[in-house]
């Protein structure tokens, strides 16, 4: 039994098919070119902000002994996890 009834019109299948477009961005256009360097900066620095967060994240979490093997005191991961996300 279905839920459509028999007299109703059927949506034929090529209607539900979604077409991959790819969009590209013409080499020669010279405001193309810089918004696509103002997004590169954009993302690489957003990439630089998150590997530093999570590195002073996991600096924090270190105990007293993985501490003393990389040469640093607790006092000085205690400060460099408390700097800034954008600190460099």
């Amino acid at each position: 039994m279905s839920a459509v009834p028999e007299n109703e019109p059927r949506i034929a299948p090529q209607f539900f098919k979604v077409q991959s477009t790819q969009y590209s961005i013409p080499q020669d256009s010279g405001d193309a070119s810089r918004a696509r360097s103002l997004l590169q900066f954009a993302w690489h620095r957003l990439s630089s902000w998150h590997q530093k967060r999570e590195t002073r994240r996991v600096l924090r979490d270190l105990t007293d002994d993985e501490l003393l093997d990389i040469g640093v005191t607790r006092a000085e991961a205690r400060e460099e996890a408390g700097k800034s996300l954008f600190w460099d």
